[in-house]
């Protein structure tokens, strides 16, 4: 094993659970350390959950489930030389990307037929490679969300402060300053920034002076809720956006984004609790993985887990995967292809996968908070459209 961190989890079948082949899936995730920790590591113990539960219930067309985690630490070449294990060794069928390096070692995967289905969708990889399975909103839709967010709160110009220590975050200025030209929105000022500063009260006051009215900040939680109580302490008060696994429970008692906050989620928001598949995540999550309920870090990145989790499960059942021997690779694309505005009960936008081509979602669900607490001010049906072109 080169570098990393290795562990298998899943839980024990119960002693009647068919005696069927394990299946092995791949999980890859910056998840123990880093800069983007904060949102990434409650993806973890929310895969484990599925895991265990999914085990409980008779595991995956009857094999049982056993997950196999890789923790590359923001390291690329780790994460490569992992991902080769996770296929050549362990012989996963599935991998669950929360990486920030997957430009690096998805075409390693598609390469050997590993579908990498779900994990965190703000990959560009999502967009560009058609062995990636999304279960939310894609990178390509997020600068027309964030214009779009601005606009909804009557905001004349915006800013953005992005992460400094990942590919990903550097990906988004390029296509942002494009989206807000094409649609006559000023991009006032943008940044990088670091998440072992300090304070960020030059960006605060920078954006300020630049007459930023709603401020991006695409970083983890933990920096969103910092640049916030930053610039509060600057007299500084715009509408803040942010979306994704960047925003979390513990925004609602944060100065700043208490009271000025839209953003949105790739998936059924974290925060409610109104349907049977989120009650059923809720409840494994609560028996297996009980501290994550009480985690400030809980976000969207938990459904995203959650629903990688049980797309893998769709798409096996879909395949008709395993019912005759192994569980294999190319019954769980068989299974995903297979599927049409699948919504996993509710806790995706409509899933449509084609072969052979990558499959943007183009859609969210809008969040915002008011008088300290989460709301759905638009409604509870996710809103899509189509990002505007860029080159």
């Amino acid at each position: 094993m080169v570098g990393g961190l290795l562990m298998t989890f899943g839980g024990a079948a119960p002693a009647s659970a068919s005696s069927k082949a394990t299946v092995n899936i791949g999980f890859v995730c910056d998840c123990n350390d880093g800069t983007l920790s904060s949102s990434d590591s409650v993806a973890k113990p929310t895969v484990q959950a599925w895991a265990s539960w999914t085990n409980a219930h008779g595991g995956v067309n009857g094999h049982k489930v056993n997950v196999i985690y890789e923790d590359p630490d923001f390291n690329s070449g780790t994460a490569l030389s992992q991902v080769e294990q996770l296929v050549s060794q362990d012989h996963v069928v599935d991998i669950i990307d929360v990486s920030s390096s997957d430009d690096v070692w998805a075409s390693y995967a598609k390469s050997h037929g590993v579908p990498i289905i779900g994990g965190n969708t703000s990959s560009e990889e999502f967009v560009t490679n058609s062995d990636l399975f999304s279960v939310g909103q894609t990178l390509d839709a997020y600068f027309v969300n964030f214009v779009d967010a601005a606009r909804k709160v009557g905001a004349k110009s915006i800013g953005q402060l992005y992460c400094a220590e990942a590919v990903t975050c550097q990906e988004s200025v390029a296509p942002l300053k494009a989206t807000a030209t094409a649609l006559h929105i000023p991009l006032s000022y943008v940044s990088a920034i670091s998440a072992s500063s300090p304070n960020f009260t030059a960006p605060c006051l920078a954006a300020q002076q630049a007459g930023v009215q709603a401020l991006i900040v695409a970083d983890a939680v933990t920096v969103v809720q910092a640049v916030a109580k930053s610039c509060a302490t600057q007299s500084y008060n715009p509408w803040y956006i942010a979306l994704d696994g960047a925003i979390s429970t513990s925004f609602t008692s944060t100065p700043g984004l208490d009271s000025k906050f839209i953003g949105s989620e790739t998936d059924y928001p974290f925060f409610l609790n109104s349907i049977p598949a989120s009650k059923t995540m809720v409840s494994a999550i609560r028996k297996y993985e009980p501290s994550l309920l009480t985690n400030p870090n809980y976000s969207e990145l938990v459904t995203q887990a959650w629903a990688s989790g049980m797309l893998f499960t769709t798409a096996a059942q879909a395949g008709k995967a395993g019912l005759n021997g192994a569980i294999t690779t190319a019954q769980i694309k068989k299974g995903l292809y297979s599927l049409h505005g699948a919504t996993l009960g509710g806790l995706t936008p409509p899933l449509t996968f084609t072969k052979g081509s990558p499959t943007p979602i183009d859609c969210w669900f809008w969040v915002g908070i008011s008088h300290s607490k989460f709301t759905t001010p638009y409604g509870l049906q996710p809103v899509c459209a189509k990002p505007v072109p860029t080159s």
